[in-house]
């Protein structure tokens, strides 16, 4: 029988304890301590603590205008070769996500968090005559769908973003958060008191903002300077009607966070819109026209007006005059919504919008 040469066949041993010393990384033991893009950066802290703002100092501060990294590498960290890529990014682009108070909403939104359960007083809530509490679970069915539809709108998207923006990907992740907040405290409301979950929307501006594609600012309108504008109405004119202390902070709240998120769809559109010229501008009017349908057909629907006008009028038998005040939200809504677009640099005046949105400006 033949003999083998293992020699021949294995490693020699001043081989195996080289690699035994490089490990699998091809590194030696500790080289990795000379591996900084900087060091000694220490932020200064001020009178809000340590915040995300504060540590964006030196290379960690430097926001690119556009990033190929794909391996979800944090900001500042050294690169190291051969890393697979985790996932391809959408979103690499300074002018497609940011806007510079990002961070300072993040350090808001954590700071300012609250708990339905506990921080609303459920049980200051008081019965109210059948067809008004039917109007309130209308109404707050509506907007925990609308909720729902916001955190999976920002949850498609997210993953989508490149991770060199990190202070934008952190602020819209309270933002989700927020969004299913707001799912549940309408629905503790619409049940708390024995009610029943209402119709759902008519959905036109729900798919509208969940099949978007063309873009995150293209997403940010609608989810924003169109949604947003009604949503934070509802919210306003929910406290201002509310009829116990547990209604008015609960619309209250929301409205705060609702805030938080339009200030941070305004900064963005408006940054992005001027970084990318009048062209862009134009596009984004002319895309808004065939949206515009969608918030008309929605406006005819009558559930969510009906209930509003029953809210806003005490009951079933005043609602003439809450018809009213439900026309006067109609008309502020509209309004607003074209303030809104010439604030963020898109040239709108109420002239240009469709002639059954622009209708209701005159009723």
């Amino acid at each position: 029988m033949e003999s083998t040469n293992y020699q021949t066949e294995h490693p020699a041993e001043d081989e195996l304890e080289e690699k035994a010393q490089d490990g699998a990384s091809g590194r030696r033991p500790l080289d990795w301590m000379d591996s900084t893009l900087q060091w000694g950066v220490k932020p200064e802290i001020g009178p809000r603590g340590l915040t995300m703002s504060a540590i964006n100092v030196g290379v960690y501060g430097e926001i690119p205008e556009e990033s190929d990294e794909m391996t979800r590498m944090p900001r500042g960290a050294y690169p190291v070769e051969g890393v697979p890529r985790v996932d391809v990014f959408a979103v690499n682009r300074r002018s497609e996500l940011w806007a510079d108070n990002a961070a300072d909403l993040y350090e808001e939104a954590i700071q300012r968090r609250w708990i339905g359960r506990s921080d609303v007083r459920w049980e200051s809530l008081t019965p109210l005559a059948d067809d008004v509490e039917l109007a309130m679970c209308q109404l707050c069915t509506e907007l925990s769908q609308q909720a729902s539809i916001e955190a999976e709108v920002l949850g498609q998207w997210l993953h989508r973003m490149n991770y060199v923006y990190h202070e934008v990907k952190s602020f819209l992740a309270t933002e989700a958060y927020d969004s299913a907040r707001h799912f549940e405290v309408f629905r503790l409301r619409i049940l708390a008191m024995g009610g029943s979950m209402g119709l759902e929307s008519p959905g036109f501006v729900n798919r509208r903002l969940l099949e978007s594609r063309a873009g995150w600012p293209e997403t940010a309108l609608y989810l924003y300077l169109m949604r947003g504008t009604l949503t934070a109405l509802l919210y306003r004119y929910g406290e201002a009607y509310a009829h116990n202390p547990a209604e008015k902070l609960l619309f209250r709240l929301c409205l705060q966070d609702k805030a938080r998120h339009m200030a941070y769809g305004t900064a963005f559109l408006s940054q992005s819109i001027s970084e990318k010229g009048p062209a862009f501008a134009l596009s984004l009017r002319r895309l808004m026209s065939g949206v515009e349908m969608d918030i008309v057909k929605e406006m005819k629907d009558p559930v969510l007006w009906e209930a509003l006008a029953i809210i806003f009028g005490g009951g079933v038998s005043n609602i003439d005059a809450g018809m009213g005040e439900v026309r006067r939200f109609q008309k502020r809504y509209v309004r607003e919504y074209v303030r809104r677009k010439k604030h963020v640099g898109i040239p709108k005046t109420e002239d240009d919008l469709v002639p059954e949105l622009a209708a209701y400006l005159t009723s």
